[in-house]
């Protein structure tokens, strides 16, 4: 050992470094800070150090369960939310046919969860299956035998999956020869919708039924989804997305075993599906976490070795997409199929880049399918069993997430489960209180969005694909996704800032996110006042729901009434931002002149932030060289032709330089005043001088922003 030392430090040719060595560089580059400066800190209080050594990662966490896989490498995976089945299927087999290896078909949500009627599915939201034949139509031209195929039915997995045995048996395929699954998640369908058409207990009777036969008949499909995405588009943390994953897996447990189904069948019967978001480090251990700590909850349960290995699919997060710039969606899937790939998901679906302007174009579903072919088959990196493994700072934030799981799933548990929890609201008020201090750090830019928070890009104007000015039209106009909520503070308004003139989380209501909101939940009362529930008779196995098939998927629904709780508030991060973008647009991108006030060297700073800050919000930015007259100011300005002046300048001028500047700038046509820099004994005066609205770092934007476009708005 001595030896190969020796020879590593002769051929690296640099002296050993110590961890004092480390820290003592970090000060003195940090001026005298302390190291702690540099460690973050993540919503679920675990402290992301920027350096960990073996010393600081304590015991393992179990190695066999967090490990397995169920192949090597993943399977890539396409998800499908066409609104017309035919649609979804030929873009499936389209894709198959070019390397995707799963087929994902996402039923509407409404529809899935039994609320409403097959009509009256959204464009873009899922597909709508209403009866065999149109599973029959989701299919054509999938090679069953050949392909993995997953339908996410909802409430309706049972009769879907009796639809796609019959479509076998017609193929002259016997269901052993089918491999995915047909399942869903009532929980999950609960959080998404806050209502499920059926009892709770005739979806697990059911769930129970058809668990039951694939047993016998499929066992190469799974019947129960865990599908914590909807916590994930909701702004949960990634320890309370692992705790509702494994308290949704624990219900479906007790509830299958309580009909008869086996313990080890029940576990093997789950698919587990997790959202992967931004931040590769955490992300990735939040994975390799819940593998972990799925593996302990279920061996207390007393499930086998088999059923303690998750079957784990990861999607890209839909929440991370912007339509403002589509092409750093690209970007943005291939670091989070990173990230799937690394924490050791079984398959991986990336979303097209295009897909928060409507339906995904064949050109983005290319381009999600080869990024993930280039990660596994370029690239090599399923060919590592664990390659994130042995890395101290992945292997304590994965024990920090599995020990903050199971204290929230013990929480959730404490509660009565998870859905008496959701009956009683308090999974909700857990995720709106980290849902809100997201998206406060999305508003103040804490929380970066390239494209549409940071360095602002031009919208997309026709989509991928688009093949004439109309179809780019209609494609721009279908967004399907709601923007999140979150606080309005006007910290960055300055004294005319209000929450009304906030702009951008209230703005973000008043887009087309907000009108997909309010047309969703208009569906769900619509239907939630009609009449009672029919009271059709219990199903009681298999053949006989596929005799039954011909009065369609529909002709199933249990006597009611359904099951009812608060849902989640899901949607896009960038959504504020979205809303703000279309108001500036629609105020014709408005000119905003730079009034750079003071030397060269002053100005710079906040010139530079104020020239990448306002294009956030729809404005034009024109810029001057640096002055330090008044009177030079003020007509450089009049020559601008803006109607909003930003004074860029050092905070020592601005107690008596913005009272003489303000009056010049007013007479030479300044309809808004903007001060770069908030110094906080001056705030007062400076509001009492004339300034509107104040731009800071760490306070407001979509708040500064959105009370520039109102003033503007009622000067017009």
């Amino acid at each position: 050992m001595a030896e190969d030392d020796a020879t590593r430090d002769s051929l690296c040719g640099f002296p050993p470094v110590t961890l004092a060595d480390w820290r003592e560089l970090a000060t003195r580059e940090l001026k005298g800070a302390p190291v702690q400066k540099l460690v973050h800190r993540t919503p679920e209080g675990i402290e992301l150090a920027p350096l960990v050594t073996a010393e600081d990662v304590g015991p393992a966490v179990p190695r066999a369960p967090l490990l397995a896989r169920s192949r090597r490498g993943w399977a890539v995976a396409q998800e499908y939310r066409q609104r017309r089945p035919a649609d979804a299927g030929a873009a499936a087999v389209e894709d198959l046919s070019h390397g995707t290896e799963a087929a994902w078909f996402v039923l509407d949500e409404l529809v899935a969860a039994g609320v409403t009627a097959e009509s009256e599915g959204r464009a873009g939201a899922g597909v709508v299956v209403g009866d065999a034949a149109n599973v029959t139509a989701l299919l054509a031209g999938i090679d069953l035998a050949g392909a993995e195929v997953v339908i996410d039915a909802g409430v309706r997995a049972l009769p879907v999956a009796a639809a796609l045995a019959a479509e076998a048996q017609r193929r002259g395929l016997a269901p052993g020869q089918l491999r995915g699954a047909v399942a869903g998640d009532p929980l999950a369908l609960l959080l998404a919708v806050g209502e499920i058409g059926w009892s709770i207990e005739h979806v697990y009777k059911d769930m129970a039924e058809l668990t039951g036969w694939a047993k016998t008949m499929a066992p190469g499909l799974r019947t129960a989804l865990v599908d914590a995405t909807a916590w994930h588009e909701a702004g949960a943390s990634a320890a309370d997305e692992i705790a509702g994953a494994l308290a949704a897996a624990l219900e479906h447990l007790e509830r299958l075993v309580a009909a008869g189904v086996t313990v080890d069948a029940a576990a093997e019967a789950l698919l587990f599906v997790l959202a992967v978001g931004r931040d590769l480090p955490l992300e990735l251990a939040k994975l390799r976490a819940a593998r972990s700590v799925w593996a302990r909850v279920a061996a207390a349960c007393g499930v086998g070795p088999e059923g303690q290995v998750m079957r784990l699919h990861a999607r890209a997060s839909r929440r991370e997409q912007s339509n403002l710039d589509p092409w750093v969606n690209l970007i943005r899937a291939t670091t989070e199929g990173v990230t799937a790939a690394l924490g050791g998901a079984d398959s991986v679906a990336l979303p097209a880049l295009d897909e928060a302007l409507g339906e995904p174009s064949a050109l983005g579903r290319r381009l999600a399918r080869n990024t993930q072919l280039l990660l596994r088959d370029e690239s090599h990196l399923g060919a590592v069993q664990d390659p994130a493994g042995g890395s101290y700072t992945i292997e304590r934030t994965t024990e920090a997430l599995a020990r903050a799981a199971w204290e929230r799933l013990q929480a959730i548990e404490r509660e009565g489960g998870l859905l008496a929890s959701l009956r009683a609201g308090a999974v909700q008020g857990r995720v709106a209180a980290a849902a809100q201090a997201q998206a406060q750090g999305v508003a103040t830019l804490r929380l970066p969005i390239v494209g549409a928070s940071r360095y602002a890009a031009r919208p997309m104007g026709p989509r991928l694909g688009a093949q004439d000015e109309g179809e780019a039209a209609t494609a721009g106009a279908e967004q399907g996704d709601r923007g999140p909520a979150g606080p309005n503070e006007t910290a960055g308004a300055g004294a005319a800032g209000s929450k009304q003139g906030a702009g951008g989380s209230a703005g973000a209501r008043e887009g087309e996110d907000a009108k997909g909101s309010a047309a969703r939940r208009a569906a769900v009362r619509r239907v939630l006042s009609q009449a009672p529930w029919p009271n059709v008779h219990v199903l009681k196995g298999m053949s006989e729901v596929q005799a039954g098939l011909g009065g369609g998927l529909g002709g199933f629904q249990r006597p009611g009434p359904g099951e009812r709780v608060t849902p989640l508030d899901r949607g896009r991060l960038a959504a504020p931002f979205e809303a703000l973008r279309a108001r500036g647009q629609a105020l014709g991108s408005p000119k905003v002149a730079l009034v750079a006030f003071g030397t060269a060297s002053e100005v710079r700073p906040r010139v530079e932030y104020a020239r990448a800050y306002f294009p956030v919000g729809g404005f034009e930015v024109v810029e001057d060289e640096p002055t330090e007259s008044v009177q030079v100011a003020a007509a450089r300005f009049a020559n601008s032709g803006a109607r909003v002046a930003v004074i860029c300048g050092a905070d020592a001028r601005y107690a008596t330089a913005v009272p003489e500047l303000v009056p010049g700038l007013r007479a030479a046509g300044a309809r808004v005043i903007v001060l770069a820099g908030r110094p906080k004994d001056l705030w007062e005066a400076l509001a009492a001088a004339g300034v509107d609205v104040f731009i800071a770092a760490g306070s407001d934007a979509l708040a500064a922003l959105g009370a520039v476009q109102e003033r503007l708005e009622v000067l017009a």
